[in-house]
């Protein structure tokens, strides 16, 4: 019945743990291609200005001011440049470091700085020479603007933040799952407590009633059989946990029948005026598993007699056939569902009871959705009027 799944938390951790590598390389691809395409437009846009320079140069008789242009479209580039001669000796540069920017004579520190940012951005970019009248003046080296270095750090963080969430992920997941998989247990023992004791404090009252009335001790020993069956089939239901129990066609009619009859021979003693009936076709055939759904509709009647808070109460079981399955209605006059608890009513450790555990519903639910390939929900239910439990079972 409850089946810890490690191997459906195996597959979870392993998605999360494939969703993020995914998301990381799709993050690591679009900035790469992003990376990509501002670099060639950036150098498209460098050696357009360049060839500009370049033919205002060899072309004296142009009405361009040289300096001007000079000085307006290339001084003010954002992006590192220096200028060397043809043998390569660096004459100028800009945007290399803040301090070297404004100085002309350098220091060893400073020249091995401006040095290896000429190595770098050679590599980055091959240099644009500089000729006038089919002669060489000089290269100019250019890098890229600061966005696309800044965007180039970029994946480093990516990773980072994608690393981060997996571990969180995978941390949470499983800190998340022990704490189900206590509470579930923990519940487990207290429904297990809770089952056992209906019939054990019954067999109590029937030696008690046995005592002071011998008269009566064939009818009452009758009744402590049927405690006694009872107690076997729950430790049936839980020789079940874990495992898929088989399904084999039955009379449903008769274990419905049975199970009413047990709740309407106790029901005198609850000190309230609860009726319990059934409207239920003789001989209604299905496959499955009489002690598990046994279990349900006791869970289901359980919570309808715990719902009447009045006196007077009734609670009705009714059957219908349909050509594809079965529907099993049960129906109370309790106190009915609020509005904000109809979504989470079958899930595991909700009660409204002050000693209810929070399995029976969620129980129920798997029994016949995960067993039975049925459906059970809240057909209907209005505060103070009642409610309505539906299952669907396939004939």
């Amino acid at each position: 019945m409850i089946k810890l799944r490690p191997r459906s938390s195996a597959r979870f951790k392993g998605l999360l743990f494939l969703l993020g590598i995914l998301t990381t390389i799709s993050v690591l691809w679009y900035t790469q291609q992003l990376v990509n395409t501002l670099k060639v437009k950036s150098t498209e846009f460098v050696q357009f200005r360049i060839k500009i320079f370049e033919q205002n140069i060899n072309n004296p008789t142009s009405d361009v001011d040289v300096n001007f242009f000079f000085n307006e479209v290339i001084q003010k580039a954002d992006y590192p440049i220096i200028y060397t001669d043809s043998s390569g000796r660096p004459q100028s540069w800009k945007n290399i470091d803040t301090r070297i920017d404004s100085l002309t004579i350098l220091n060893r520190q400073d020249s091995l700085l401006l040095v290896n940012t000429l190595k770098q951005i050679a590599g980055e970019n091959k240099p644009i020479p500089i000729k006038y009248q089919n002669s060489v003046l000089g290269y100019y080296y250019y890098g890229y603007p600061p966005e696309i270095y800044k965007l180039r750090t970029l994946p480093f963080f990516i990773i980072g933040a994608g690393i981060v969430f997996i571990l969180l992920g995978y941390f949470g997941f499983t800190y998340i799952k022990r704490s189900e998989q206590r509470s579930i247990w923990v519940g487990l023992s207290k429904e297990t407590a809770h089952q056992l004791g209906t019939p054990l404090s019954s067999l109590s009252g029937w030696i008690e009633l046995l005592a002071t009335q011998p008269d009566n001790a064939d009818e009452i020993i009758r009744e402590m059989g049927n405690d006694l069956s009872r107690l076997n089939k729950i430790a049936n239901r839980f020789s079940k946990i874990g495992s898929v129990p088989r399904l084999k066609p039955g009379n449903l009619s008769e274990v419905l029948n049975g199970t009413i009859s047990y709740f309407q021979n106790r029901l005198p003693h609850l000190n309230r005026r609860i009726t319990l009936t059934a409207d239920i076709p003789e001989n209604v055939t299905v496959a499955f598993n009489a002690d598990l759904f046994e279990w349900v509709m006791e869970n289901i009647i359980k919570n309808a007699i715990d719902s009447i808070v009045d006196e007077v109460g009734k609670i009705e079981v009714k059957v219908g056939q349909r050509e594809k399955y079965i529907t099993i209605d049960i129906c109370d006059t309790g106190k009915g569902v609020p509005p904000k608890h109809k979504t989470i009513i079958f899930k595991p450790g909700f009660s409204t009871k002050k000693r209810g555990w929070g399995l029976g519903l969620s129980l129920s639910k798997r029994i016949i959705e995960e067993y039975h390939k049925g459906k059970l929900f809240l057909a209907a239910s209005r505060p103070g009027e009642g409610s309505t439990f539906r299952i669907f079972l396939p004939r």
